[in-house]
């Protein structure tokens, strides 16, 4: 039997939610689809690892304009700002550590932090890594880029495109560039339960077909569900569709494979670990390393816990150079690399575990990058093409792509262009 909605929403991660959440609240029959077994995407708070949340998946709310400052206020959650100067630890070239303060008295490694670039625009199809090249980055300023920025980004330097990166950094939609950035101590995952509350969502609901030929659109399930709404909202992570994990009919047109061949996501991997006792003495909180893993910092600082937790934070070529030695072996070159940066060889850990998000089937990745050359893609993939509406972090500027907030944005938006296209305003 064929179910009945007003609006499908498919994946009910923070896009998925948002859009859900603000169409239920004005009156409309919404009915979420999310194939996992657990709400918010590649958001994932676990408290059984240490007994306090722990993120898994998206971990920070990226600046003081994030749109998601709204809802933590609404929600009366608590957060903690991380204090980077005063709180990180840096390994310099030179194998000075320093603070993160010291270490942009230096003005070499300042600029990879500043960003304080010449007014040089990309080449079409410049990658990052040519992009710095060309401007006179040296190979030292090229290391910490891509220990720090890049791995931020998500992908190695060859691959992101220059152009997208210049819009993030120059602030060309008019946003403001993160400042500090905070750590919900509530987990994420509060977050995702209010913003859930009361709303027709079904689990283990993978989508595998949606015909969208005739009026309205069709979506089947691989658990032989059917589902049929006047419109929907897509919000699957970008590697769910290039697996062609859903299957269109009619195919996706021109300007959406267009979107999708200049997107992509990048690999990235938490390895998380639990500590007997403090491994930095306060208040250092974080450490950007010159091994692999290039970044950690510890979660349990500010909680009300005993526990000890460091994460580490890989992406790109990083990523992929832990994965390829298979899980245990990963992990332990994590703590490897943790005991010889800090040089204590003493250091071994309670409890550890990988999180794997290439590996996950309903993310295939971290968050979206723009390749190069492929600059506009994000604002194609996020045109409506109705009954189909689209959202998710990859449909959003590069000031909020990658990001929650991006998410929550981008859900609100597919839900007011549903409801414009409804006939209902927004």
């Amino acid at each position: 039997m064929t179910q009945r909605a007003d609006v499908l929403v498919i994946g009910a991660g923070m896009a998925g939610l948002a859009a859900a959440r603000q169409l239920a609240d004005t009156g409309r029959e919404v009915v979420v689809l999310e194939a996992r077994d657990r709400l918010g995407g590649r958001t994932h708070t676990d408290t059984a690892f240490a007994g306090f949340p722990v993120e898994f998946g998206a971990e920070f709310i990226h600046g003081e304009r994030a749109a998601t400052w709204e809802l933590v206020e609404r929600y009366s959650l608590t957060t903690l700002p991380w204090r980077k100067n005063e709180e990180s630890m840096v390994r310099l070239e030179d194998g000075a550590w320093l603070t993160m303060g010291e270490a942009r008295n230096r003005p070499d490694f300042d600029l990879t932090r500043s960003w304080a670039l010449p007014d040089i625009p990309a080449q079409p199809f410049e990658d990052w890594q040519s992009y710095l090249v060309r401007i006179g980055f040296s190979d030292e300023q090229l290391r910490y880029t891509a220990r720090s920025f890049a791995n931020a980004c998500g992908e190695s330097m060859r691959f992101l495109g220059a152009e997208a990166l210049l819009e993030l950094l120059y602030g060309m939609d008019g946003e403001e560039v993160a400042g500090h950035d905070y750590r919900i101590l509530d987990g994420y995952g509060a977050l995702v339960a209010a913003l859930a509350r009361d709303l027709d969502i079904r689990c283990n609901q993978a989508v595998t077909a949606l015909d969208w030929s005739g009026s309205g659109v069709r979506i089947e399930t691989a658990q032989g569900e059917m589902y049929h709404a006047d419109a929907a909202v897509l919000t699957v992570p970008l590697g769910v569709l290039h697996a062609g994990a859903i299957r269109f009919a009619p195919a996706l047109g021109a300007r959406k494979q267009q979107a999708l061949s200049g997107l992509r996501m990048g690999p990235v991997i938490k390895l998380v670990y639990r500590f007997r006792e403090a491994i930095l003495d306060p208040p250092i909180t974080a450490i950007y390393s010159a091994l692999n893993p290039p970044m950690w910092w510890s979660p349990s600082h500010g909680q009300e816990t005993d526990a000890v937790v460091w994460t580490a934070f890989a992406s790109g070529s990083w990523a992929m150079e832990l994965l390829s030695r298979g899980e245990q072996a990963a992990l332990e070159a994590g703590l490897t690399s943790l005991c010889r940066e800090l040089a204590r060889p003493d250091l071994d850990a309670l409890d550890a575990r990988l999180i794997d998000w290439p590996s996950d089937p309903y993310a295939r990745g971290g968050y979206s990058f723009v390749l190069p050359g492929h600059h506009g893609a994000r604002a194609l993939l996020a045109e409506p093409t109705p009954p189909l509406y689209w959202a998710g972090e990859a449909t959003e500027p590069e000031a909020r792509a990658a990001t929650v907030h991006g998410a929550l944005v981008s859900g609100r938006r597919a839900a007011k262009e549903i409801l414009t296209g409804l006939g209902s305003g927004g």
